[in-house]
């Protein structure tokens, strides 16, 4: 089973120069490739600030010390991860600005991709940057440097397409595409209830600013070869399907139900609720589910496990304090053992009774959980079967 996280910002690059101003200063390119393999257990990750010149040389730095190897169907490999090149970008399109993801195979692509496009950011080191050039010459590019795209956490209404810019893709993209990032605040249930969206892959990814953020949602794949060629092949040529999601429940985003910022209270009258009631405001931060409610086509169907688990990351449940934390990664090697593999006795061998039951209830999405919005995320309320309580 190949585990992969698509969406990972760097911090800094190794000059010590800033690349994610948001981002923590120890999420550089080394220490991805180290935490991503040997703590989170990733197969295959993408890192979406490709683009800057000092990640660039990072990438190259690696590269000719034998840390970085590139694989023949594009990518590189890095001690059993394979690691493909990215740019999250900001583009203007129908009512607002939204965030979108390329990925190419090596350095060579992106920075042909760069150059044919330069002249339209204004500030190539840092992550991020609004790009000031029409969508359909950003495609042009994508396309000539060998690339594939997607839009970036769809659905939020910080920089999400559908939760800034439009009702539809086809009403703002000169063509659809074949894959779709979901978002922190969305699962795939919701996103279905656009029906625009059955054609494409669906992924879900961490968009990491911290080193222990990698992960905190991802995707498995079957069958698929861990490099460019399997990703590009992926969403070419097979259904969404093949690809099982793993991420937090809705619930725990941050944007997942409308905010008022007039008497700052966080509303939990059925959606959609595109005005505060308790004070009649109309400035509102409008919530995931509230939009997806307002702008769906047909009604939203029921949470599938099969495709879609809703699990909280390991250091978030409950009795896993750092020490737990190190306890268990030290009996279990990583991260994906631990919520994939490990059984109710080892768990419980090692980290109690209760922790190993809110580790077993995270592994099949059985978490309740408070909700989020506003910026504010939720929380988990209620995990303890009454048989450990």
């Amino acid at each position: 089973m190949i585990f992969a996280d698509l969406h990972i910002h760097i911090g800094q690059s190794l000059d010590g120069k800033y690349v994610k101003i948001t981002g923590a200063k120890t999420l550089t390119l080394p220490n991805i490739l180290q935490v991503a393999r040997e703590v989170k257990g990733l197969s295959l990750v993408g890192i979406v600030d490709s683009h800057s010149p000092g990640v660039q040389r990072d990438f190259k730095t690696l590269l000719a010390s034998g840390v970085l190897k590139p694989l023949s169907t594009g990518g590189y490999a890095a001690n059993g991860l394979a690691v493909i090149p990215g740019h999250e970008i900001e583009l203007q399109v129908g009512e607002g600005n939204a965030h979108f993801l390329a990925y190419f195979p090596y350095l060579e692509q992106v920075e042909h991709y760069v150059r044919s496009i330069k002249s339209g950011i204004k500030n190539w080191q840092l992550s991020t940057q609004k790009g000031f050039l029409p969508i359909d010459l950003w495609l042009e590019a994508v396309t000539k440097a060998e690339g594939l795209w997607f839009p970036a956490h769809a659905f939020t209404p910080h920089k999400g397409i559908y939760g800034a810019c439009c009702r539809r893709l086809r009403d703002v993209l000169p063509i659809l595409p074949k894959a779709v990032e979901i978002g922190l605040s969305a699962d795939r249930a919701m996103a279905e209830s656009i029906s625009e969206l059955d054609s494409m892959v669906m992924f879900s990814n961490s968009d990491a600013h911290s080193l222990p953020n990698i992960a905190r949602e991802y995707n498995s794949f079957a069958k698929t070869d861990p490099s460019f060629g399997g990703l590009l092949d992926l969403i070419l040529g097979k259904s969404k399907q093949v690809v099982r999601n793993y991420g937090l429940p809705p619930r725990v985003g941050k944007y997942h139900r409308t905010y008022c910022l007039s008497c700052e209270n966080l509303i939990k009258n059925p959606a959609p609720q595109l005005t505060c009631p308790n004070c009649g405001s109309r400035q509102v931060v409008m919530g995931v589910l509230d939009r997806l409610v307002s702008i769906a086509d047909r009604p939203m169907g029921k949470h599938d496990v099969s495709s879609y688990v809703h699990q909280v990351p390991l250091r978030q449940l409950p009795g896993i304090g750092p020490k737990m934390y190190e306890r268990l990664l030290k009996a279990f090697g990583t991260e994906m053992a631990i919520l994939h593999q490990v059984n109710m006795e080892e768990l419980q061998s090692i980290a109690g009774e209760k922790v190993a039951a809110w580790i077993i209830k995270d592994r099949y999405g059985e978490l309740i959980i408070e909700a989020g919005g506003g910026g504010v995320f939720g929380r988990v309320v209620d995990i303890l079967s009454p048989e450990v309580e």
